[in-house]
């Protein structure tokens, strides 16, 4: 029953309370805030993770049991529970971090067939992989662009599906019908299993235990046994969507289908890799013997490419991969101050006080992209790019760098260009008032990789029709009288 307080003689006694509620109130908001303690279900999830990374796997998956057990209702019991199952998601830890997720390659290696007592023979298999990627000339040179991560996935049993057999596996791993019996998996389950990597891009190399050769497309990289000799050719297949070179007949296919590197025609103006032939550039044509016959299937060089049974990238091979390295990864990997957008309404003011730009870039192996600042007058100042509403084969799901369209052409000559970076790709541009007329100014700094390196004449992508090679950082800026 609530106290009333319209009687005289309760008059004091309720001003009385009133004041203390007031006082209580007060002394509360003056109090610090605290953090609120955690959750002791979370708590337990934690322990399980710190078990995992430790590389105690069977007691991880005891913990989370008892996540599950004792808090069945919590937040976290269901990600618990998950990792729980026979077969199922375990965790996942960095083998090569670069940098943010958000600018690189994320590439997730797993395991299909291995129980929990060979968890860390794959662990020691996946540690092997990055290494022998990066020594591939072509990925070797954007070897900053790439993250690698481990997923431990835990199957029940360790045998390949085929044959009238069934096992119980987390990605479902099969005899697949070629004269071979080359190995597949479940792509729908690998994909399971990635969405519980943050920042994943859809990319994975799947390593079957009890598998053999390989197959790759749609992000998966399918090897069967630890053949890491044959990573690099199937992961030109699931990330690049290049084509096989080789005329061995593994399987019937049916039509030739057209790609960055096999044409079902011989006519050089329509094959996909006319523009290289247009340039005149030696070796590159068109030859016939590709897409597993040797007949009415074509490729652009006569042999020695990864997608044959070579060490590298024939060219138009390597344009792709560069191309579809750089629509995942922006050539700017961050700036500062924050950029604004072109609506934005709020400029820096330049005055007296000098303003300092600072943009980082992204460095590849043994080349520099280019800088350029330009400080343009508001009138003159370009529209943002036309966006084209398409995303490409496998990025991330708001789609890629080619979704944007390609950069204006900007007016006049750079305040700026060809600068030394600093250590960790930075660059600096001091703007000083002298010199510019009172206005309002868009300074945009322009950042392009022209893949030509030392010593070659011709640059690595010819064609760039998506632009996905060059990014800008722009900022508006007030000269005042």
């Amino acid at each position: 029953m609530g106290m009333r307080c319209g009687t005289p003689s309760r008059w004091h006694g309720c001003s009385l309370v009133a004041l203390g509620l007031l006082w209580l109130a007060e002394a509360t908001a003056a109090a610090p805030l605290q953090e609120a303690a955690p959750e002791p279900a979370q708590e337990y999830f934690d322990a399980a993770l710190k078990l995992y990374s430790r590389g105690k796997y069977a007691e991880a998956r005891r913990a989370f049991a008892k996540v599950v057990e004792r808090y069945p209702d919590s937040l976290v019991a269901t990600a618990a529970e998950r990792r729980t199952r026979p077969s199922g998601f375990l965790g996942w830890t960095d083998i090569v971090r670069t940098g943010d997720s958000a600018n690189r390659v994320d590439v997730v290696i797993m395991g299909e067939g291995y129980t929990l007592e060979k968890q860390r023979a794959f662990d020691k298999l996946a540690s092997s992989v990055p290494k022998f990627i990066l020594r591939q000339k072509t990925l070797a040179e954007y070897e900053a662009y790439f993250n690698f991560v481990r997923a431990n996935v835990v199957s029940a049993e360790d045998g390949v599906d085929g044959f009238d057999r069934e096992y119980d596996t987390a990605l479902g791993g099969k005899t697949l019908p070629t004269y071979a019996g080359h190995v597949g998996i479940e792509t729908g389950l690998v994909r399971e299993m990635l969405s519980e990597v943050p920042g994943n891009d859809g990319q994975a190399i799947v390593f079957v235990r009890l598998g053999v050769f390989g197959t790759g497309g749609g992000g998966v990289a399918t090897i069967g046994g630890q053949s890491v000799k044959t990573v690099v050719h199937e992961f030109g297949h699931s990330f690049f969507g290049l084509g096989d070179e080789y005329t061995t007949e593994t399987h019937k296919r049916g039509r030739v289908r057209n790609a960055v590197n096999v044409s079902n025609t011989p006519d050089e103006s329509a094959v996909s890799w006319a523009h290289w032939i247009e340039a005149d550039v030696p070796g590159i044509g068109v030859y016939e013997g590709a897409a597993g016959q040797a007949r009415d299937a074509w490729k652009p060089t006569p042999g020695g490419c990864v997608m044959d049974s070579g060490e590298f990238f024939c060219l138009p091979c390597r344009e792709e991969a560069v191309l579809d390295i750089y629509r995942l990864v922006d050539p700017i990997d961050s700036c500062e101050p924050e950029p604004h957008p072109r609506g934005s309404a709020t400029p820096l003011v330049l005055d007296g006080e000098n303003l300092i730009f600072r943009v980082q870039v992204m460095e590849p192996s043994s080349h520099s992209l280019a800088v350029e600042w330009h400080l343009v007058p508001e009138a003159s100042a370009p529209q943002g790019p036309v966006r084209r509403g398409r995303s490409g084969r496998y990025g991330r799901a708001r789609g890629t760098r080619a979704d944007r369209g390609r950069l204006a052409e900007l007016p006049g000559k750079p305040l700026l260009d060809g600068a030394k970076p600093k250590r960790g790709g930075w660059h600096t541009l001091i703007l000083k008032r002298s010199g510019f007329e009172p206005g309002r100014y868009r300074l945009i700094c322009r950042v392009k990789d022209s893949t030509l390196m030392r010593g070659e004449r011709w640059p690595w992508v010819l064609k760039d029709e998506d632009g996905v090679l060059e990014s800008e950082r722009a900022w508006w800026v007030e000269v005042l009288p």
